[in-house]
Formats: structure tokens, sequence, C-alpha cells
């Protein structure tokens, strides 16, 4: 967990085009600096402390129009 919390731009950039959006060039810091903000208590979070739910599967029978 020694990794830094801090966005680096090329990740920056790989979340930009996976969501699909343009930001500006001269946007990026700002995006950066407010993501980064947004996202150090998900990264400080250890999630191996936290019990997994596997979510309910419901089967329904007979024919459905």
């Amino acid at each position: 967990m020694g990794e830094p919390l801090e966005l680096t731009l090329e990740e920056l950039r790989e979340r930009i085009k996976a969501a699909g959006i343009t930001i500006a060039d001269h946007r990026l810091g700002m995006v950066r600096k407010l993501l980064s903000d947004a996202l150090v208590q998900v990264r400080a979070l250890d999630s191996r402390t936290i019990k997994t739910v596997e979510p309910a599967v419901r089967f329904q029978g007979g024919r459905h129009e």
C-alpha cells in the first residue's frame, strides 16, 4: 500500500478515454486535482478488511412475454 495517492496525468488520460469524454488539455491539471481529491479516501481504504457479499441470484420459472 506504499503507492502514491496522487493521480498521474497518464492515468487521468486513460480514465478520460475509458469514459468516452473529451477534456481540453488546459483543463487536465484542474481535473487531475479534483479527481485525486475525490479518490483519496477510496485509495486509502484497505478492501481486504471489508466482507464481500455476493449478490443474490433469483430465478423465475415459466414463460416471460
